[in-house]
Parts: C-alpha cells; sequence; structure tokens
C-alpha cells in the first residue's frame, strides 16, 4: 500500500469540501440538473429552496421528517422568536420535482474535489482498488414501489417489496465512486457493467466476488485495459482441475473456446493469452480460487492475492454502514423517487464522513504517540456527529468554527483495534422490517 500526500493539512481540506459543497448547491448548473426535463420547476420562491431540500436529504434521520423540518427552520432561522414552519405534505409535494441526477451530480462533484485537493490518497501497489459488489434493500410496502422494484421471496415464499442495488467502492479510501439503484430482477453482473463508464481503465483494479465471473465479461474488461480479480465458484470445473497441479499457473483461452455472453453462445475468434489462476487458503482452511491478468508474478507474487481478497471485504462494510448507520433502510417516503433520493443522500453523507475519517481523524491518531493496541476511528460517531452539525457546516460560508468544535469531539471518539479477536454469530436473529420515518 502506497500513501500520496499533499502539502496541506486535513482541517484545510474539510473547510474546502464544506464551502465547496455550499458553492454546488446554489450553482445554476446544480439548480438545472435539479429541474430535470421540467422546465417550471424550481422557478418560484418558497419557504424551502433548492438548497434547504437537499440539505433536508442529506441530515434527515429515522427520527422522522417532521422532526427534521423543525430542526433545520430552527437552524436557519434568524429569530429564535419567530421560526417558520413546513409541512410534511408540502415536503413531499416539493421533493417529487427535485431529479435524482442532481444528487449523482452532486456525488460526481464531492468526489472530483477528493481527486484534486485530498491531503491523504492511499493505493493498492499503485492502483486504486475498486471493489464491485451488489446487495438489496427492503422498501415499504406499497404498490407502486412494487411496480418499480419488484419483489423477493424467502423460503417460505413470502414476497418481499425489494430494490437491488450496488456500488463501485475504493476499498483503501473508503468511498461510493459508483452507486446505482434498480430493479430485482435486474442481474448484479448487469449492475457491475454500469459503473465500468465511470471507471479509469489506467488506475483501477477492479475486484468481484463469486457471483460475478464470467468469460465475456472478463475478456471484456481485459480489451478495455482494466486489471481485475474475480474469485471463481466451483462451477468454473476446467479451472479447479488445472489448478490440482499448480496453485498459481497461467491460462490461455484457444481460439473457437465457447462461452455465453447472457443467452447467447459465442465462441472465441481468436487466442487470449494473460490470464491467471491462483490458489489461495482462507483462515478457516477453505480454498479460494481467482482469475485475474495481473500476469506479473514477480511483481504479484502468489501471497499478495491473499491480501488483495481479504480487503474485498470492505465492501461488505460499507453495505453495513450505509443500512445500519446511515440507516437507509428507514426511508423518509413511500414512491419511487423518495427512495431513490435517500439512496443518493446516504451514500453522499456516507462519502463525507469517510473523507473527514481519512483526511484527518485517522491520521491525527496514527501521529498520536505509540501504545500496545492501534487505534481506528468510530465510523457511526462521524456520520452522527456530520448529521448534527450538518446545517451549520452546509449553510454558513464561514463554518471554521463549526467544523472545529465537531472535530474537537470526533478526536476522542475512536476504538482499541484489538487483533484475532473472533465473536460466533448468531444465526437466529430474525429480521424485522424498517418502518417508515414519519410513522416512527
Amino acid at each position: 500500500m502506497s500513501t500520496q500526500r499533499k502539502q496541506s493539512n486535513g482541517v484545510d481540506f474539510l473547510d474546502g469540501l464544506f464551502k465547496n459543497i455550499l458553492k454546488i448547491l446554489t450553482d445554476e448548473d446544480f439548480i438545472g440538473k435539479s429541474r430535470g426535463t421540467s422546465s417550471s420547476a424550481f422557478t418560484r420562491r418558497r419557504k424551502l429552496s433548492v438548497q434547504d431540500l437537499v440539505l433536508l436529504l442529506l441530515g434527515c434521520s429515522r427520527v422522522g421528517v417532521r422532526h427534521e423540518l423543525d430542526r433545520m427552520f430552527k437552524n436557519l432561522s434568524q429569530s429564535k422568536k419567530n421560526i417558520q414552519t413546513y409541512s410534511r405534505s408540502a415536503f413531499t409535494q416539493y421533493r417529487q420535482k427535485l431529479h435524482v441526477s442532481s444528487l449523482s451530480y452532486l456525488m460526481d462533484k464531492i468526489l472530483s474535489y477528493f481527486e484534486e485537493h485530498a491531503v491523504h490518497k492511499n493505493h493498492w501497489h499503485g492502483y486504486r482498488l475498486v471493489a464491485i459488489d451488489g446487495s438489496s434493500l427492503n422498501l415499504p410496502q406499497e404498490k407502486c414501489l412494487k411496480e418499480q422494484f419488484g419483489v423477493s421471496k424467502n423460503h417460505t415464499g413470502t414476497e418481499s417489496i425489494t430494490a437491488r442495488v450496488s456500488v463501485a467502492y475504493d476499498v483503501m479510501n473508503k468511498l461510493v465512486l459508483d452507486a446505482c439503484i434498480d430493479n430485482m430482477q435486474t442481474g448484479e453482473q448487469t449492475m457491475a457493467k454500469s459503473h465500468i463508464p465511470r471507471l479509469n481503465s489506467t488506475t483501477d483494479l477492479l475486484v468481484f466476488d463469486r457471483g460475478y465471473p464470467s468469460l465475456s465479461f472478463a475478456n471484456s474488461l481485459h480489451q478495455q485495459g482494466f486489471k481485475f480479480c474475480f474469485r471463481l465458484s466451483s462451477a468454473w470445473k476446467e479451472a479447479n482441475r488445472l489448478l490440482k497441479s499448480s496453485e498459481d499457473l497461467m491460462w490461455a483461452l484457444p481460439k473457437g473456446k465457447r462461452y455465453k455472453d447472457g443467452y447467447k453462445e459465442l465462441y472465441l475468434t481468436e487466442e487470449i493469452q494473460g490470464f491467471r489462476l491462483v490458489k489461495i487458503a482462507l483462515a478457516n482452511g477453505q480454498h479460494v480460487v481467482l482469475l485475474t491478468n495481473l500476469s506479473d508474478k514477480e511483481k504479484f507474487p502468489k501471497e499478495l492475492f491473499e491480501e488483495l481478497y481479504r480487503l474485498r471485504w470492505t465492501v461488505e462494510e460499507c453495505y453495513k454502514r450505509v443500512k445500519q448507520v446511515a440507516q437507509l433502510e428507514f426511508f423518509s417516503g413511500k414512491t419511487p423517487i423518495a427512495i431513490e433520493q435517500d439512496f443518493f443522500s446516504r451514500i453522499i453523507m456516507l462519502n463525507i464522513s469517510a473523507m473527514i475519517e481519512t483526511q484527518e481523524l485517522q491520521p491525527e491518531l496514527d501521529n498520536k504517540k505509540q501504545v500496545k493496541y492501534t487505534k481506528q476511528v468510530n465510523r457511526t460517531q462521524v456520520m452522527l456527529k456530520l448529521k448534527e452539525f450538518a446545517y451549520d457546516l452546509f449553510w454558513n460560508q464561514d463554518n471554521t468554527d463549526v467544523l472545529h468544535k465537531m472535530l474537537q469531539l470526533l478526536y476522542q471518539c475512536y476504538d482499541i483495534v484489538r487483533p484475532d479477536r473472533k465473536f460466533k454469530r448468531n444465526k437466529g436473529y430474525k429480521y424485522k422490517r424498517k418502518p417508515l420515518q414519519y410513522k416512527a
């Protein structure tokens, strides 16, 4: 792992980040994105501006929309004796005008700011390590959501309204580079392919779990210049058979080899070289077969792939943070656009909290006097404090004092890392559907 550093500090980066977000929210390009195809949206002067609406969505929590509206207007009111109000019904109608592409645009702008001004950037052997993985979201029981996102069934046949989501996650910097939400019937590989145009074939190393590999997908990435690493399932008979004689070998795909692209059955028109099969052992004694095009065995020996595949697990932690810490499944509405707005809002807040952690808090902990155990930032507290200070940080141009106050609290929020601690997983837990925010 390598680290790039610029001559700056984390506090300056964060101060500039919040000022840049405020600038984006008041920019005409952002307001144009917010209108979508409706030219008349957001043209009248209202109590709740586009900027207010986006900030409300970013700071919304499970305590309910009514509470968030009151909290926001209390913070924005010039006089505590005369606080404006806004009804839940008005908010629900107003949010329908906000096009989801504006939140995706805001997310891209924040990531661009990180690329240009980040104090600390982590890489894995010169590559930006990107793990692509999918998950599902349990949605409220509404007919319009069922039509839009579909359903899933459990082992008893009970239907549950569910959406499929996918993220491209920068493992070393803890950032979601791209995210999408779609119908449950959409395949994970299809959603993974939608991330590819947003990634860089020169700098990115893509890591996938066993639900993604296919010869057509691997060949497509190889032709585009991407470096990748797939975990193969036991269904890959030929790969598993070849690895019986060696745990690390090159694999050339001969001309005429049959493969599938969706439902189509195709044949290779030319021989493909540069593929490599690696077998590694997990801590539980199981063996994992990896398919990669990192063909340089001197630069990437077999032992490195154990670390590489272990780092992929961070994307699972990303989903845990989105669902449990950012409380994504406590939705603030029950329409398709509300679900999509909540999804991208939580991703944006997750990225901002990750930047607070990686650019200031964790470096500050690492610079302290060495003790028996290392320390890591309490990410739950970062998200909670960010929501608590959100309106002051996002709204005021002169927010430096507010930022310092928040950081002073977060410097004390850390956990001790005790290696090799294991706990038996409780498999008897029964999942309960989250209630809507305004029904809390």
